[in-house]
């Protein structure tokens, strides 16, 4: 199969188009043939990724970030003859840590030529696909904040800076919640639904999260104060969390959340919101990804 790469040449603030340079090199000097489109608007990945099936390709890579992501993953999952690509080359590549996928560009190419596909599940919330994390609260006024730095600034710092502004004030949402059947009462900090473990560009939220294992990891944060949250949070940034009085966390194949319209964030993008149902697709797409050992 031949690799057809589609591009987002402004994640990661213009990196993500620096590493592909070196990803063409690399596979010009090892003589393997391949195809390139580049995106020109916000969400077009998708229609991008459909078009080029359309075409015959049936090994599409995602060049740039979790969003890019998860806009290709959406339109492939309902592929089974495809396999994806992933060259994390975006600002916080949280999807690629649950995966082992590596960011640099020389070894992500290798993969893309020498690794070997596997099925990941697929989350749906809603009608609206998802391979990382979704969840409300704290995690969407984190998008929300760091949405407004990234184009000033490269690297982490908008997630640094939108993780502080998001602290004052801590948003409480009530929420009941019913996981494959048990029913929860909360007003939740933040509720996170996990396919993979990390989000907010390194944050690990779901640390026990596995995408191969057919199941969600769910982390719920209960009402604190706002000191008890600070000091909770660099054990949360850590994945270190869990079994802390205020954390709830438990695995699920199906998650529905009712509450009063609350807005959520689905692999970092904006635009859905809560109430809504979590449902999982085991092994519903095959990742390209480094042979095992």
């Amino acid at each position: 199969m031949r690799p057809y790469f589609i591009v987002n040449p402004v994640a990661g603030g213009g990196a993500a188009m620096d590493k592909f340079k070196i990803v063409k090199q690399f596979l010009n000097d090892k003589g393997v043939e391949f195809g390139c489109v580049f995106t020109e608007r916000a969400n077009q990945s998708t229609e991008l990724a459909e078009e080029a099936y359309a075409n015959g390709e049936r090994f599409i890579v995602s060049v740039g970030g979790d969003g890019t992501l998860n806009e290709i993953a959406s339109a492939l999952y309902k592929y089974d003859d495809t396999v994806m690509g992933l060259c994390p080359f975006g600002t916080g590549n949280d999807f690629a840590r649950a995966v082992s996928m590596p960011t640099d560009p020389v070894k992500a190419a290798e993969v893309m030529i020498g690794g070997a596909p596997r099925p990941v599940d697929i989350g749906i919330a809603g009608d609206k696909p998802f391979i990382n994390v979704g969840g409300l609260g704290f995690d969407v006024d984190v998008v929300i904040n760091t949405e407004k730095y990234k184009g000033r600034f490269r690297g982490m710092l908008p997630y640094l800076i939108g993780i502080v502004k998001s602290l004052f004030p801590l948003n409480k949402v009530p929420v009941r919640l019913v996981a494959d059947g048990k029913v929860i009462d909360e007003t939740v900090l933040l509720l996170s639904v996990g396919n993979g473990s990390h989000f907010g560009g390194g944050i690990a939220v779901c640390p026990e999260a596995d995408p191969f294992d057919g199941y969600f990891d769910v982390c719920v944060v209960r009402k604190v104060s706002l000191f008890r949250f600070l000091t909770l949070f660099p054990l949360y940034v850590k994945g270190r969390h869990l079994g802390k009085k205020p954390v709830l966390y438990f695995k699920a194949k199906e998650v529905s959340i009712e509450c009063e319209k609350a807005p959520m964030q689905l692999d970092g993008e904006l635009g859905e919101s809560a109430p809504t149902t979590f449902k999982l697709l085991p092994g519903a797409l095959r990742l390209m990804l480094p042979l095992k050992g």
